[in-house]
């Protein structure tokens, strides 16, 4: 396969800067054609590697966006799930036509969750939908929980039924059942190797994880690095809790409870999975996952 030329769509979320680091590595350099355009608000000093292209995305820079982003083999997004900003990013892609599109899909299975909260993040799966049916590849990458250092299943833990302020444990279920996650570095390194990877070679939708914890290795480790002794105030079974879910969300789904929405899906076990890792990581050549 040729090297591919890519364009990233935002870069100041979550997942911005390991994706970056994951092209500066060195490690996709003979699968990449120099330099990526990465479209960004801030304005910033392009590389050997990445020209960056500063603009805002609202529908009069629309033409302007498709100028630049014309005949580039992959378009990557990484934006907020704002459903105005997606619609707006949508004929962006349309009219560029690349031959892979990634959009920003990255978290848990949405159809995993739609089992328990139907229409759960609905617009990013209409997104992906919309750009498939302009004829476009698009493949959605399942990473469930992020985890990160200072961040995500370290300091942010409500959804492992972590309550800081009070050092206490909402328990749902069995505190052995295990979750996927995935390392925030490992994702950006995902990302470049599925834009690398032939379009026809992909399914519609992988499956990724650096491991897997229960419930209980989140609270060991917080305990441990937080030295804090944390206690259980509250405890469900799973389908206790999927009552109270079902009673939540007869009144609207609301965004204040995403974290516990999510504490539910993983109780019950379904938020861990087998992994598509050796499609695109075959015996962890490129890199090796990252422990928790």
């Amino acid at each position: 396969m040729s090297p591919v030329s890519i364009a990233i769509i935002g870069l100041n979320g979550s997942l911005g800067k390991p994706t970056l680091e994951a092209i500066n590595s060195g490690k996709f350099d003979s699968k990449i054609k120099f330099p990526i355009k990465a479209l960004t608000r801030k304005a910033q000093t392009s590389t050997d590697k990445i020209q960056y292209i500063q603009t805002e995305i609202t529908p009069d820079t629309i033409d302007s966006i498709v100028e630049k982003l014309r005949g580039t083999d992959v378009i990557i997004e990484l934006v907020s799930h704002n459903p105005d900003l997606l619609n707006t990013i949508e004929p962006i892609i349309v009219k560029s036509q690349p031959k892979l599109f990634i959009p920003s899909q990255f978290g848990s299975d949405l159809a995993t969750m739609n089992k328990y909260i139907p229409g759960f993040l609905g617009f990013k799966n209409a997104h992906s939908e919309n750009v498939r049916k302009a004829g476009i590849k698009s493949v959605d990458i399942v990473t469930n929980f992020f985890a990160e250092p200072s961040k995500f299943l370290y300091e942010v833990v409500g959804h492992v039924g972590i309550d800081p302020a009070n050092k206490s444990i909402l328990q749902l279920g069995d505190l052995n059942t295990r979750v996927a996650f995935t390392r925030v570095e490992d994702i950006g390194n995902v990302i470049v190797a599925v834009a690398t990877t032939a379009p026809e070679s992909l399914p519609d939708k992988i499956r990724v994880k650096s491991g897997s914890i229960s419930y209980q290795d989140a609270i060991d480790r917080y305990e441990q690095t937080h030295n804090v002794k944390l206690e259980v105030k509250e405890k469900y079974t799973v389908e206790e809790a999927k009552q109270q879910l079902s009673e939540k969300l007869a009144k609207g789904f609301n965004p204040a409870d995403f974290l516990w929405y999510l504490h539910v899906g993983g109780a019950t076990g379904d938020l861990n999975y087998d992994d598509d890792n050796e499609l695109i990581n075959p015996n962890q050549f490129l890199w090796k996952w990252t422990e928790y």
